[in-house]
């Protein structure tokens, strides 16, 4: 009687190598049910993502070849604002120079003249020069 009753309450000993395979079992049914056929990983994802932006980093960086060595391309603002200044300059002159009298007659006239015409085709060449879609100015 004692016999049967401890029989009862033993537990079955269970082999430690079926315990495992089937641990190991369900671990592989679930990384087989998680796993998607066609579908990129994330962390391959993240690394592609990384070395597009690393790339254009680096072209970011690169030098432009059509720029002269030792010369920087001038902003498009700052182009804008000195072709502004140089017109209003051209616009001054001009009404300078119409504001001299026709006849040349003194020494002095004829020397204020020259500077005006001097000054004007200086500015009319920056004016050129600035005009330009691309404006290179040196280091």
């Amino acid at each position: 009687v004692e016999n049967s009753r401890k029989a009862k309450e033993t537990q079955l000993r269970v082999n430690p190598m079926k315990v495992a395979d089937a641990r190991q079992a369900k671990k592989n049914e679930e990384a087989r049910k998680s796993y998607q056929k066609g579908v990129v990983p994330g962390y391959l994802q993240e690394r592609v993502q990384k070395w597009k932006e690393e790339e254009e980093e680096r072209i970011a960086n690169l030098p432009d070849p059509t720029v002269p060595a030792g010369h920087v391309l001038m902003d498009k603002k700052e182009k804008e604002e000195t072709l502004q200044v140089l017109l209003r300059s051209k616009d001054k002159l001009t009404e300078q120079l119409k504001g001299l009298p026709l006849r040349n007659d003194t020494l002095r006239l004829h020397n204020t003249r020259k500077e005006i015409d001097d000054k004007l085709s200086e500015i009319e060449e920056a004016i050129k020069i600035f005009s330009r879609p691309r404006v290179f100015i040196k280091q």
